[in-house]
């Protein structure tokens, strides 16, 4: 086990949402949540490949957390702040 390895770890969570080709962190702070169209595209937030095949958002918030409670107290936060609209497909998004 970790502990019998005196390993040190951590987790960190971030949120996403992609909607209409537009990334929103919903884990930023609220103030940055209500920012003008303009000072949202100046801190667009950057997507990288990282080298072993994968995406990465640059910039996203990132939150330390301890237990499966913070993780889901984060999931809702971040949750309801998600945009969401009915299409033809998917009609209770």
């Amino acid at each position: 086990t970790l502990e019998s390895q005196n390993a040190e770890y951590s987790v960190k969570v971030t949120f996403l949402e992609l909607y209409n080709e537009e990334i929103t962190d919903l884990l930023a702070p609220e103030e940055l949540s209500k920012v003008s169209l303009e000072e949202k595209q100046k801190k667009q937030l950057p997507l990288m490949e990282d080298g072993k095949g994968g995406v990465l958002v640059r910039g996203l918030e990132e939150e330390i957390v301890t237990c499966a409670s913070e993780i889901y107290t984060l999931l809702e936060r971040g949750s309801s702040k998600r945009r969401t609209a009915e299409t033809l497909l998917n009609k209770q998004s």
